[in-house]
């Protein structure tokens, strides 16, 4: 894509930026993955599982804003796409967390009653981040926050920009004002302490602010 079209598409623009994934995938103590109705999430962490860079799989999420029409909490239905699949106790589930935060220290609470604890001095020193590609920037920054001794790599699903608009779409939802609300809780929840502060180019705030020029 050129500059000229870039900057004639901001939605793409915020969705690039918002698609965080590290250019190396090594070995985790686990793969955590985050609440939503895409699927392809748990269906990535069992691919990384089977791929023997995660030996523990964590699946978080109860019922909250990205739960859409799954009928069941998050992680339930993450558990019911790749139960069939992933190695004999392998995989925990946290069933009760309504948004990210949560989703980060009911992870650590569960993991520290398995005896695994978050942290350089517990049983998951480095974790395999996967959540919906518009969120996985701010669930890094959001992990990061609170566990900074751990090594946090982001591991999202393959996807695309029209990829994930059809995947809204199919749900009722247009992606595009989500992009925008994504990069104003970037902007807004350092200071409420419920993420690090995040760099944002100012290309893509350029972007931000036209979205909501458009929306007027």
């Amino acid at each position: 894509m050129t500059e000229d079209s870039r900057a004639r598409d901001p939605a793409r623009v915020l969705f690039d930026y918002l698609y965080l994934r590290d250019p190396e995938i090594g070995p985790a103590d686990a793969v955590i993955g985050f609440g939503h109705f895409d699927l392809k999430i748990p269906r990535r962490c069992l691919e990384l599982h089977r791929r023997g860079l995660a030996p523990l799989i964590v699946l978080s999420g109860g019922r909250g804003a990205g739960t859409a029409d799954l009928g069941q909490a998050e992680a339930r239905a993450f558990l019911d796409e790749i139960q069939a699949h992933a190695s004999e106790g392998a995989v925990l589930l946290e069933d009760r967390s309504t948004n990210t935060g949560e989703n980060v220290e009911a992870t650590a609470r569960l993991l520290e009653d398995e005896g695994r604890p978050l942290g350089s001095g517990g049983g998951v020193r480095t974790a395999l981040i996967v959540a919906n590609a518009c969120r996985q920037r701010r669930v890094d920054l959001t992990c990061r926050r609170h566990h900074p001794d751990v090594r946090w790599i982001n591991a999202p699903p393959a996807t695309s920009f029209l990829e994930e608009v059809a995947l809204y779409a199919g749900k009722g939802q247009d992606l595009v004002p989500l992009l925008s609300g994504e990069i104003q809780r970037l902007l807004d929840y350092p200071a409420r302490g419920f993420c690090l502060p995040a760099h944002i180019p100012p290309e893509v705030l350029a972007a931000h602010a036209r979205l909501n020029a458009q929306r007027g």
